[in-house]
């Protein structure tokens, strides 16, 4: 379904919903009048939680450190909040034939130009976490997308799901096309995945198994690990001096 502007007082909405429900639905998501059935994360950084209203069962994401950064409301001036942009990446994996949460509505609340506040909510679907028996599966997922130009960022086992009639679902993801060594980005993501699981090594191609990209892919990653572990043991002596 087609994708429609709304406006509710000073918020813009984003919906796939005709104008009465989505204007409901907004004033209910930022008045709080939800029922939260089941929250997954609350925090800071982010607030995840599966909500009832308006007779749906949603998916609630809130990016509250996203909302709250100064330099990401200075880049929110020239790109839009992250839940739009979370929004529209849902929609387009519909077109490139995958498998994601429907979007239903997401929405921005806009001071002197910058994105101060705002909220994405998309069906919830009932599935499974994969594990190395979904393997092939999810690789195959992958594949598709790669085959379409895309990457989907942090390509973690766990950021998919298996749903309820055995359909690959993409979750937790952020839609990128790469300009610079497409390749390289293409096999660095398949890397991170070969990662966290293990058995889809089984499942590569002659072609990817062998590939140079991929090696060269995996040395960039063990680099990539190790600065972070770096930076993380750095920051824990800096604490502990204090």
């Amino acid at each position: 379904m087609t994708s429609r502007l709304y406006y509710l007082g000073p918020w813009r909405l984003l919906s796939t919903e005709g104008e009465d429900t989505a204007l409901a639905l907004g004033e209910a998501i930022r008045d709080g009048a939800v029922e939260r059935e089941q929250v997954f994360r609350d925090n800071w950084r982010t607030l995840s939680a599966r909500v009832r209203v308006g007779g749906h069962t949603l998916l609630l994401k809130v990016p509250r450190a996203r909302n709250r950064r100064r330099w990401e409301r200075l880049l929110s001036l020239f790109r839009g909040s992250d839940a739009l942009r979370t929004f529209r990446h849902l929609e387009r994996m519909a077109g490139l034939g995958l498998q994601a949460p429907e979007p239903l509505i997401a929405g921005e609340l806009r001071r002197y130009g910058m994105v101060t506040d705002s909220f994405v909510c998309y069906r919830f679907i009932e599935g499974r976490r994969p594990n190395g028996e979904d393997a092939p599966a999810v690789l195959r997922a992958l594949r598709v997308l790669h085959s379409q130009g895309y990457l989907r960022s942090d390509a973690q086992l766990a950021n998919f799901l298996i749903s309820d009639d055995g359909e690959v679902v993409f979750i937790d993801f952020r839609l990128k096309r790469p300009r610079v060594f497409p390749r390289l980005q293409k096999a660095r993501e398949l890397d991170r995945f070969l990662r966290s699981c293990p058995e889809a090594r089984l499942h590569l191609t002659p072609e990817e198994s062998g590939s140079l990209w991929l090696q060269i892919a995996h040395r960039l990653e063990n680099l990539s690990f190790a600065r972070r572990n770096l930076k993380r043991q750095l920051r824990g002596r800096k604490r502990d001096r204090h």
